[in-house]
């Protein structure tokens, strides 16, 4: 099992190969998706896109970041060199100990960890980063879960594969794949809120995409509107202005350019 990311292909002969090589695991996938099993086949991901996908999730000291289906153990190993805390889950044993000793070489054992198990079993509620480079199929399966254990704010990052109908926040090139993909997970903040004043009003969310129906008066804006979520922080310029805000404990606190702030809980 692996998410490492393709090698560029010399020659149709190279092409030819791997595209047999993916296509004989397509039954499996389907199979599998969810459950334990292969989700996609080990390649070993170039080393510009492992710099370039850290880069991209601003991998750091005090990070956590879970790679699911790390192979060979690139990409953990390199996040632990910048300090963070990396665990990766991979199913092939050979591959975990292949990993356990490139990391040893490397000096960033204590920091670079991996566990030869099936990725969908793994609590991911800890991470602040999650890496994965699966096939799309198994990235819908996981999208659930996701959204679910991981806390809002915490980034991910596929390699050439998205998660559906969930778009990213961002999307550039990688040296030797169909590019890397960034997604931030928001709060959910879809639902009743109330303000101080008993005003009362709505947000219905998909993903990162807020809307805002019956807005208070005291914000001096439309009776709609609608932003973005980014992690707990959320954002919209219009021709009114602007409006922004953040959630802070389980109180939500917005403010449109030119007004007050208004203070919101659920009602």
């Amino acid at each position: 099992m692996k998410h490492d990311s393709f090698s560029p292909l010399m020659g149709l002969g190279a092409a030819l190969g791997t595209l047999l090589g993916l296509l004989s695991c397509l039954p499996v996938l389907g199979a599998t998706a969810g459950l334990p099993g292969q989700v996609a086949p080990f390649v070993a991901m170039d080393e510009r896109d492992v710099k370039a996908a850290l880069a991209l999730a601003k991998v750091g000291r005090g990070d956590r970041l879970i790679d699911l289906g790390s192979g060979d153990g690139r990409i953990v190993i390199a996040a632990a060199k910048h300090g963070a805390e990396a665990l990766g889950i991979e199913l092939d044993p050979s591959l975990v100990i292949k990993a356990r000793r490139a990391a040893e070489r490397a000096g960033v054992e204590k920091r670079a960890h991996f566990i030869e198990g099936d990725l969908f079993a793994q609590d991911l509620s800890g991470a602040t980063v999650v890496t994965l480079y699966l096939f799309p199929d198994a990235n819908l399966a996981l999208r659930p879960k996701l959204l679910r254990e991981l806390a809002s704010g915490t980034r991910i990052v596929s390699n050439s594969f998205d998660l559906g109908d969930w778009k990213p926040d961002a999307h550039i090139k990688a040296a030797s794949s169909g590019g890397l993909l960034l997604w931030i997970v928001p709060a959910q903040l879809g639902g009743a809120w109330c303000t101080a004043r008993g005003e009362r009003f709505r947000l219905a969310q998909k993903y990162q995409v807020l809307r805002l129906f019956d807005a208070p008066a005291s914000l001096g804006i439309s009776a709609s509107w609608e932003g973005r979520i980014r992690g707990k922080e959320l954002f919209s310029e219009g021709s009114e202005g602007t409006l922004s805000g953040r959630l802070e404990g389980d109180q939500l606190i917005l403010q449109a350019s030119g007004s007050s702030s208004v203070k919101a809980t659920r009602c």
